[in-house]
């Protein structure tokens, strides 16, 4: 779901016009399965609630993120097993294990019905903002399991971007400070525990879009913390104020 962009008041009331437009998205934010397609995880329930479901808490962080920065927000909440929305269309795991071998047909419907239903609306919306002359500032919103393969992932939060683009390398050096000096003991790490630069949506719109125009970051959450309580909504919050603060500092 798209949600309109207000403005940013200023001191007096004012929009800050001067600030990019800025776009909170969530490619794996939930895990729905249409009723057509629920005979295909027939005793494989748990697996959707799993990491490879779904990234645990992401669409509850963008849909923070998005109302206290008064964003636009897309949130996919069907699940990554049923066609990965985060990914291009020659990706060879598009398709799960459990949705790879459909007939033609229903594929097909799944990119009508979930991808191009997800990612059309961002893609038609930034390019309606940057041909009116906007910059974009767009965060995809991820959340990433503990432990990967028996190795225990000591990164915290994950700010991913392309090294060469210069205008997401300095958003991201400083959004990593921002986030320190409130959480001196956390691991904030660059380009991890992913590469800014692998395929998926951002990287897909990098190539549409030019520095100039479009700035694409994305934020990886450890879930060992989106079970921390009152630690989690403090999280959201700080995330959230300082994405904004990112922008002008």
């Amino acid at each position: 779901m798209l949600s309109q962009t207000r403005g940013l008041p200023g001191p007096g009331g004012d929009v800050r016009v001067m600030r990019p437009v800025m776009i909170i998205s969530c490619e794996h934010g939930g895990f729905r399965v249409p009723p057509r397609y629920r005979r295909l995880f027939d005793g494989h329930e748990a697996v959707l609630k799993s990491h490879r479901g779904y990234d645990e808490g992401a669409a509850g962080l963008a849909r923070t993120m998005a109302r206290l920065c008064n964003a636009e927000l897309a949130v996919c909440t069907m699940t990554r097993l049923l066609v990965d929305c985060n990914r291009s269309l020659h990706y060879r795991k598009l398709f799960s294990e459990y949705t790879r071998t459909l007939p033609d047909r229903d594929k097909q419907y799944l990119l009508d019905t979930v991808y191009q239903a997800y990612r059309a609306p961002i893609v038609r919306m930034i390019g309606r903002y940057t041909g009116e002359g906007r910059r974009v500032l767009h965060c995809s919103v991820h959340s990433f399991t503990p432990v990967w393969k028996g190795r225990v992932r000591k990164t915290d939060i994950g700010l991913l971007y392309d090294p060469v683009r210069d205008p997401e390398k300095r958003f991201c050096r400083t959004w990593k400070a921002l986030i320190l000096a409130a959480y001196p003991q956390w691991s904030v790490r660059r380009n991890d525990p992913y590469r800014g630069i692998t395929d998926g949506l951002m990287t897909y719109l990098r190539r549409r879009y030019t520095p100039e125009c479009y700035t694409g970051v994305e934020l990886e959450v450890n879930q060992r913390h989106v079970s921390a309580g009152q630690e989690w909504r403090n999280l959201k919050h700080l995330l959230a104020r300082t994405f904004i603060e990112g922008i002008t500092a």
